[in-house]
């Protein structure tokens, strides 16, 4: 038998099966770059994707940037340094009617996270009329909020009670606790610090028949229409991330541990169980009624917001697709 009959022939087939198979391992992760507000819970779902690894499963070689401000956040993306954020409130609508082509593909929190909070002797929503109610910061999230909530029970801000700034979370509730103001609307872990010096819930605002784009993904059409499968990529991690942490209470707490900077057990469980754990929209389709509220609440301030059509400001196509193709089914039930 003539060996070099056989060497000659082995030698080809291991040389095409080293070139057959260099394409996938040097295949390379597509590089983004995404951004998200301050580390709450309301914002995990995109650090948590980034913890479980989902950006590399699907592709994506991301660099998650922390950034405080919503009106940051939407410059970095529409100057394209970030091509894809995650945002709530009404400032993405807000960018649209200045001529942004910025779109609301994803709400992962559509309901009000906020619970009211009252000093000792104040009993039901209706007792506030005449009182001083406080909010983080006028415009923001807590403000809207706060004024959906009264009047959702006939108080009317501008008439009935006195609205003050009162700071951040922690310092609303000092501020409550030492008399200078008498309500305000706190989120966890917030809230545990409001128990821990005996104020009295009022209202757990996750229980109104309301729906409100509290977080989400916004991007722009442009970056939309020309990276699709990109998008449709982070969309699958992001999803993936957010039903992890629903059903692998450890891992989101390991997590939020590290994005929080707090080893603090109760604060974690809090912001794990308000929000988290009960209110993480999956699948997360862009919150039409949500948006609708949005546009109610930016009427005073902006003339463009009345009659506008909720739908103009979402494209819920991409997670309509990851849903009625399985995969999202496929998500959950590894739960």
């Amino acid at each position: 038998m003539n060996i070099n009959r056989l060497i000659l022939p082995c030698a080809v087939f291991i040389t095409l099966a080293l070139f057959c198979a260099a394409p996938a391992q040097e295949k390379k992760l597509d590089k983004i770059r995404l951004g998200g507000g301050s580390a709450s819970a309301t914002q995990m779902t995109m650090w948590l994707a980034k913890e479980g690894n989902y950006y590399e499963k699907h592709g994506l070689d991301a660099e998650t940037i922390s950034i405080p401000g919503s009106s940051l956040a939407l410059q970095a993306m529409l100057a394209g340094e970030l091509p894809i954020i995650q945002l709530g409130g009404a400032a993405s609508i807000q960018a649209n009617f200045s001529g942004a082509d910025t779109v609301i593909i994803a709400t992962i929190v559509r309901k009000f996270l906020f619970s009211i909070f009252a000093r000792p002797g104040i009993d039901r929503m209706e007792d506030l009329r005449g009182k001083v109610f406080g909010a983080t910061r006028f415009g923001t999230l807590s403000d809207l909020a706060s004024r959906f909530a009264l009047r959702a029970y006939g108080i009317e801000p501008e008439r009935d009670i006195t609205m003050v700034q009162t700071g951040g979370p922690a310092e609303t509730v000092t501020a409550m606790a030492a008399g200078k103001v008498h309500a305000a609307a706190i989120t966890p872990p917030a809230t545990l610090q409001a128990r821990k010096v005996k104020l009295k819930e009022l209202l757990d605002m996750s229980k109104l028949d309301a729906e409100y784009h509290i977080n989400g993904v916004v991007t722009t059409r442009r970056f939309l229409k020309t990276n699709e499968d990109v998008v449709r990529r982070f969309l699958r991690a992001y999803i993936e991330g957010a039903a992890r942490a629903q059903k692998d209470k450890n891992f989101a707490l390991k997590a939020m541990a590290k994005y929080f900077r707090t080893d603090d057990r109760e604060i974690l469980e809090e912001s794990y169980n308000a929000v988290v754990k009960s209110n993480f929209a999956i699948p997360p389709y862009p919150s039409i009624s949500g948006i609708a509220s949005l546009l109610q609440g930016l009427e005073k301030q902006n003339p463009k917001a009345k009659g506008a059509k909720p739908e103009d400001f979402s494209d819920s196509r991409l997670i309509r697709e990851l849903d009625q193709s399985g995969f999202v089914k496929a998500v959950l039930s590894e739960r």
